[in-house]
């Protein structure tokens, strides 16, 4: 079974061409890119699963480990 010759915008289902020659690829237009881009972010979306407490959410602090120094640490050996 072959790949689809034609598709279609997930935004506005005009055929959209494939890459290189179509830089918004699989969206028809750099607008209607930014348009799936605007409806994410406003949370239109979402990804099935439980939801989430804010109180169960780890700080960024308690995720960094030590491999993983802060912009402000000079590197090890560095000195």
């Amino acid at each position: 079974m072959g790949a689809p010759s034609r598709f279609r915008c997930p935004i506005c289902a005009r055929e959209s061409g494939r890459r290189p020659e179509n830089r918004a690829f699989p969206f028809c237009s750099p607008q209607c890119k930014l348009v799936d881009l605007d409806r994410w972010l406003e949370g239109s979306y979402r990804v099935a699963g439980d939801p989430v407490e804010p109180s169960s959410m780890m700080e960024p602090e308690a995720l960094r480990g030590e491999e993983y120094p802060r912009r402000s640490d000079k590197p090890k050996g560095d000195e």
